[in-house]
């Protein structure tokens, strides 16, 4: 109930904002057309600034580093709350795709990322491992690489910042008021209504306010899978001469019903044939949802023509009060037959997110040489809990068999899950860092150099007694430094060393050395590029070399103790080349996306073992292009491949396990006209389009069940 009561409530409330009678005066998606001042490349489906974490605003072709944005075009044409994000950041080629609706996995230059390594606004810890809210986002931005040194530090959970940064920017109130209102219809019965309020308030617009809300129920395109969400974000925003503030807030409720996709390989030297995507494979009773609210605070104030200070800070309040799902997330295939056991696991994991930064920027220098200083000190709290099954005082673990299932779709279930459960405090982390960065400018010449240091307290409870178990600080220092030329104003060429880590990581109980926390991971990353931007389009080209150092599984005696652990002692070496292009190709053609050829290999394993492998679920190549046609102010016709080369992955005997390569594509049309004499846009969009069924490598080595063909049609108008 309390959806629709959100619902109600936030309807009356936009639908008596002042806005009724500008609606004439504005075009919705409007072509947007390209020039040497305009930010936004022809279509929307991509950006020419980019925040630059720490270092401010930019051009892209002026970051001496790996960086894109994807525009607010690509974020209405593949996001929804009923596909994965990775749909829409799978545009940038060093992203692949890697989740589901439960989660919002992806990896960056092969290595794992999530929501919780996501930053909005320039704010780490806002984003959730849930469906993300992209409906309220404007455009999506990338650093690609590690890049600990121009962002401060962050407390992830189960994943890391490691390959590169993305963050979302929020809608903010343009200058004329309008209210938009947008039906959607998904899958086979998914309904959507959005609300998208905005006005400008005072004497000079200084003050803006945009609303969006959401509420969305209905099945999928995927047999019995249902996506539940509602939601309300407001983003206020204050400007003036010499500051400006933005402010984000927001609450959110969202379930998924049945949304099983997930498997991994026993003793199997084969992976099967890629089943139905439309099959389900949960079992009565598989149940996840959240809600939480988040608050994010941005503000910059000049103190003079030399110096601005900044504050970023905010908090994340999410629940995850229902998780029913298989056990570790995914089943274990148990012959090439396809059969697998409905192996089962019930918990939650509500965690609160604090997190602040200030700084400032100074500017100095000669009419040559210029310098511009930034310094920030950044702090961030992490509370996290997980579930206590039913006898909460005998240790009664929460894991279960169902009874068995097959990839042809057919569930055998004998029993039904426990669902019942609380949860008690788990771990406790706390992080706090400083950054120096130095840009220097030169004639054509720009170098930046800096160094990051961040100290982290790790504390681990046990869940039932709340009592410590293990504690540890860890710290580490980064240095970073980039040097870029500009032949003309539309060359660059760059060169740069950034590193990244994160808090130490504890060890599992099935170790020897259960409840050490080992030292952060190190990730040091080399890399080259060339970016050329002219007339409306922009493409690079970047070679880099990551090498991550990881925890391996070694067999040893400490102290008459023979055993397993875990050690901080292996290490992977990701090398590739990547390559972008977007923007205008002529007058009625957009392009977007770009491609990505990936050499990940192991280089220090348990005894050597493995030295020389694949990394697992992480193909040599991979890409997606994009392609829109506008025949006139009217129309608007997409399509876009993506392809994903052949991985491997291990079975439970440990040996690599070939995934087949895939070649996905989506189409759409858009067409503009006017209902009761207002803007209007009617969209049709096809994800998947030949309804290819495959297999997702994903996780390590775990595989999704591909997304079926899924339809989505929208109407949107003014009020």
């Amino acid at each position: 109930m309390r959806k629709r009561e959100l619902f109600y409530a936030v309807m009356a409330v936009l639908l008596s904002y002042p806005c009724v009678g500008h609606a004439a005066e504005y075009q919705l998606d409007d072509i947007i057309v390209y020039g040497n001042r305009e930010k936004v490349l022809q279509g929307g489906y991509s950006r020419t600034d980019t925040s630059y974490g720490l270092m401010g605003e930019r051009d892209i072709i002026d970051t001496p580093s790996s960086a894109s944005v994807i525009g607010p075009r690509t974020v209405e044409q593949f996001t929804a709350s009923t596909l994965p994000l990775d749909k829409v950041l799978s545009v940038n080629p060093s992203v692949r795709m890697a989740g589901s609706t439960l989660h919002n996995d992806f990896t960056i230059r092969g290595i794992r990322s999530n929501g919780t390594s996501s930053l909005i606004n320039g704010i780490p810890g806002l984003m959730t491992q849930f469906n993300a809210p992209t409906y309220a986002m404007d455009h999506i931005e990338f650093l690609n690489g590690p890049a600990g040194g121009y962002t401060g530090s962050a407390i992830q959970y189960e994943s890391t910042a490691a390959g590169g940064m993305v963050n979302f920017v929020t809608k903010k109130a343009g200058e004329e008021p309008r209210i938009i209102f947008k039906e959607t219809f998904t899958g086979k019965s998914n309904f959507g209504q959005y609300i998208d309020a905005s006005k400008r308030f005072g004497t000079n617009k200084e003050w803006g306010v945009r609303i969006n809300a959401e509420y969305l129920r209905g099945e999928t395109s995927v047999h019995k899978e249902r996506v539940n969400t509602a939601s309300i974000y407001a983003n206020i925003d204050h400007r003036t001469a010499n500051s400006k503030t933005n402010l984000f807030l927001g609450y959110r409720d969202g379930e998924v019903e049945n949304g099983m996709r997930w498997f991994k390989l026993g003793n199997v030297n084969y992976l099967p044939k890629a089943p139905n995507g439309k099959n389900n494979y949960a079992f009565n009773g598989m149940y996840k949802s959240t809600y939480g609210y988040i608050v994010g605070l941005n503000h910059e104030q000049k103190l003079n023509k030399t110096t601005t200070v900044f504050f970023n800070g905010g908090l994340n309040r999410n629940n995850l009060d229902n998780n029913i799902m298989a056990k570790f997330s995914s089943y274990t295939i148990k012959n090439g037959a396809g059969d697998f056991d409905l192996e089962y696991q019930i918990g939650g994991t509500p965690q609160n997110t604090y997190y602040t930064q200030i700084g400032t920027r100074h500017d100095f220098g000669s009419k040559a040489v210029r310098h511009k200083v930034t310094v920030a000190f950044d702090k961030s709290w992490k509370e996290r809990e997980s579930g206590i099954t039913p006898n909460y005082n005998n240790g009664s673990k929460s894991f279960g068999v169902l009874g068995t299932g097959n990839l042809d779709g057919t569930i055998r279930q004998i029993s039904m899950p426990i669902t019942r459960y609380k949860t008690g405090l788990a771990a406790r982390q706390q992080m706090w860092g400083i950054t120096f960065l130095d840009e220097v400018k030169y004639k054509k010449w720009d170098l930046i150099w800096g160094i990051h240091y961040h100290k982290a307290t790790t504390n681990n409870y046990n869940n039932r007694l709340g009592t410590l178990t293990s504690s540890n600080t860890s710290s580490a220092t980064a240095p970073t430094f980039a040097l870029m030329y500009k032949p003309s104003d539309n060359w660059s060429i760059y060169g740069s060393h950034s590193e990244y880590f994160d808090a130490g990581a504890p060890v599992g109980s099935a170790y020897r050395n259960a409840g050490e926390i080992l030292p952060p991971a190190k990730t040091k990353q080399n890399e080259v590029g060339v970016k050329y931007q002219k007339n409306g389009l922009l493409t690079s080209l970047a070679f880099f070399d990551i090498k991550m150092s990881n925890n391996i599984v070694v067999n040893r005696t400490v102290a008459d103790n023979t055993g397993t652990w875990l050690m901080q002692d292996g290490q992977d070496r990701h090398k590739g080349v990547e390559w972008t292009i977007n923007g205008r190709v002529a007058p009625k053609w957009t392009i977007f996306g770009g491609a990505m050829y990936l050499n990940a290999k192991k280089e220090r394993t348990a005894g050597g073992r493995e030295d020389g492998w694949r990394v697992s679920a992480q193909p040599y190549w991979s890409g997606t292009l994009g392609v829109e046609y506008n025949p006139n102010e009217r129309w608007a016709l997409m399509t876009r491949l993506t392809y994903f080369g052949d991985s491997v992955i291990r079975n439970g005997a440990g040996s690599l396990v070939n995934v087949p390569s895939y070649t996905v594509f989506d189409a759409g049309v858009r067409y503009k006209t006017r209902w009761n004499n207002a803007p209007a846009v009617i969209s049709l969009t096809a994800y998947n389009v030949f309804n290819k069924n495959y297999w997702m490598a994903s996780r390590g080595d775990q595989v999704y069940v591909s997304t079926p063909r899924t339809y989505m049609m929208s109407v949107q108008f003014e009020l």
